[in-house]
């Protein structure tokens, strides 16, 4: 039986505002563990026999001996841990962004899920993740991904991915698969108030008793411009959608993202993607 302490994972998405969030949890530690709650960010999660471990769940099999040790290692990690709520924001608990390494979108979120029903025999587990229209998703991982070294082209880098599987509503369904559609929320980027984003992030993840100012604003990596992609990368080097590409491309995704908005896990009103 899941034990008391609870376990909220924030597991990106990329580009999401995963880093913003991580700034302010970060700025916001004192007051956040002021009651009771321990805030689990990337610096502390290196040590390999503790959170190293959590951060290569996406590599999870089941029937693995070194998956099963992995696990051990991380659950007795929080088990250690005295607070009754942990946060834990890591997008790389689902492995790194889309285009990276693996080809596909996302192709560890199905071990990742896995994981995380095991580790919630020991804990009650909270999985929130926050999503973006994809278009906007695309372009700014590519955007973040050139200065780091990428010297392929925007159709290049999403060719990789395949456009087709670009498909929130995909993600989705796999939550529902393993069994975690009642402890899991999706929220969405765009419906986020602009004004008011920190409380709205602090909402989301389940830490709406931390008193921060209404005026708290989400503020991440900047994106460079399509003007400083090309100085990089020449310029005949397309960096993201064409016009027309890009309304094939929402055209393609219209009816599963119709069906994600509308969803009971998703946070957000049907037409946040509409502009």
């Amino acid at each position: 039986m899941p034990g008391h302490k609870k376990i909220i994972i924030h597991a990106g998405f990329h580009r999401c505002a995963s880093t913003a969030v991580q700034d302010m949890l970060r700025d916001y530690r004192a007051p956040i563990e002021a009651l009771g709650t321990t805030v689990l960010l990337r610096e502390d999660l290196e040590g390999w026999l503790s959170g190293r471990q959590l951060r290569l769940l996406y590599r999870y099999e089941r029937g693995s001996l070194v998956s099963a040790f992995r696990l051990k290692l991380a659950v007795r990690m929080l088990a250690r841990i005295p607070a009754d709520r942990v946060v834990i924001s890591e997008e790389l608990l689902l492995g790194l962004m889309p285009g990276v390494r693996d080809a596909g979108f996302y192709p560890h979120f199905g071990n990742f899920l896995t994981a995380v029903k095991a580790l919630a025999k020991s804990f009650d587990v909270e999985l929130r993740f926050i999503a973006r229209r994809q278009d906007r998703f695309l372009e700014s991982a590519y955007a973040f991904r050139v200065p780091r070294g990428l010297r392929a082209s925007f159709p290049d880098y999403v060719a990789s991915i395949g456009l087709e599987n670009v498909s929130w509503l995909g993600l989705l369904q796999q939550v529902e698969e393993a069994g975690l559609q009642g402890c899991c929320r999706f929220g969405v980027l765009e419906s986020a108030p602009a004004a008011a984003r920190g409380r709205w992030a602090m909402d989301f993840l389940g830490l709406g008793d931390v008193a921060i100012g209404e005026e708290v604003r989400l503020s991440g990596n900047r994106r460079r411009s399509e003007t400083e992609l090309l100085e990089m990368l020449g310029p005949q080097k397309q960096v993201g959608f064409t016009d027309e590409e890009r309304a094939a491309f929402l055209a393609q995704h219209a009816a599963d993202n119709t069906a994600f908005l509308a969803h009971p896990m998703v946070d957000a009103p049907a037409d946040v993607w509409n502009h």
